[in-house]
């Protein structure tokens, strides 16, 4: 099972393109209470794209074990509740973990998790032929402008080189 960070779900729901993370994992993905707590504070400000992810991707719960780790994991004050609840339960139930964000890619590996970035996800999506390479020149287009995402050529090469 992969788990979706907040960042993930949000790129993908405001650009309508959920499905897309639900096809590349086999409808294998899901997230943790807190990234949905996360994911549901743009509803009080009038944004719907949170209802997409919300009735389109299950929450978890936390086992006693992934509350634990969650409880010792934050003392790392960089990170966000929604990050260090989704590493805690990758941790325990031993699954992958999605972000964007950059510390907490590598404190998810420096805890010993698999770690799937935007670039990946991106890649795969025309490597497994799901998309093809303009469509997915497209989908990364939309989610920069929807999300105000400034990528720098060498992610670009990393998503579209051979």
């Amino acid at each position: 099972m992969i788990i979706l960070d907040t960042d993930i779900l949000s790129m993908f729901a405001k650009i309508g393109k959920i499905e897309l993370l639900k096809c590349l994992f086999n409808e294998e993905v899901a997230m943790v209470p807190k990234v949905r707590d996360e994911i549901s504070i743009p509803l009080e400000y009038g944004y719907a794209f949170s209802l997409r992810v919300i009735s389109e991707i299950r929450t978890v719960p936390l086992s006693k074990e992934a509350l634990e780790e969650y409880e010792k994991l934050q003392r790392n004050f960089s990170l966000g509740r929604g990050e260090l609840e989704a590493i805690a339960y990758c941790k325990t139930e031993d699954c992958a973990f999605a972000t964007n964000d950059m510390k907490a890619r590598e404190f998810a590996k420096g805890e010993g998790l698999f770690v799937i970035s935007l670039q990946a996800i991106l890649k795969a999506l025309w490597k497994k032929g799901i998309k093809d390479k303009e469509e997915v020149e497209r989908i990364l287009e939309n989610i920069k402008e929807a999300d105000n995402l400034s990528i720098s050529i060498e992610v670009e090469r990393e998503i579209f080189d051979e």
